[in-house]
């Protein structure tokens, strides 16, 4: 799009962003949500990210998963499965990853991740405008 004056060109460009601004929130928001949760289905990734969380630095993990529990005190509640892990360092000094903190590295990494996958398709978008809208060039004769 060519425009006459600068202050055209800054408009179009404003408005570009507030639509653009609006589209990158959706792509955002259908990430996170969507994205994030269906990368469970990679294979070790909620542990690698767990281990990298808790453990930055360690040589090895040893991952220990125990049986289903209930997950809450309702004996027709719902059940999950515990999971465990054991980083042990280059000194010999081990840590566990608990339960609980496996479960929040894990969740949060998976929605992390999509949400991060959002906003890197978002910030080109967001430099369209630049690129695109520009101010007609003037032919000299």
């Amino acid at each position: 799009m060519k425009l006459n004056t600068a202050k055209e060109v800054w408009i179009a460009r404003l408005v570009a962003w507030v639509v653009f601004g609006a589209i990158s929130c959706g792509i955002i928001f259908a990430t996170t949500f969507m994205l994030g949760p269906s990368l469970f289905a990679v294979p070790n990734l909620n542990d690698k990210i767990a281990v990298a969380l808790y453990c930055p630095g360690a040589e090895s993990t040893s991952v220990q998963e125990g049986a289903s529990v209930p997950t809450t005190s309702d004996p027709s509640g719902t059940y999950g499965h515990t999971v465990e892990i054991t980083c042990t360092f280059a000194d010999g000094s081990t840590k566990v990853i608990r339960n609980e903190q496996f479960a929040l590295a894990s969740i949060g990494g998976m929605f992390g991740l999509g949400g991060l996958c959002g906003v890197g398709i978002s910030i080109p978008l967001m430099l369209a405008p630049l690129f695109l809208i520009r101010k007609k060039k003037e032919i000299q004769i």
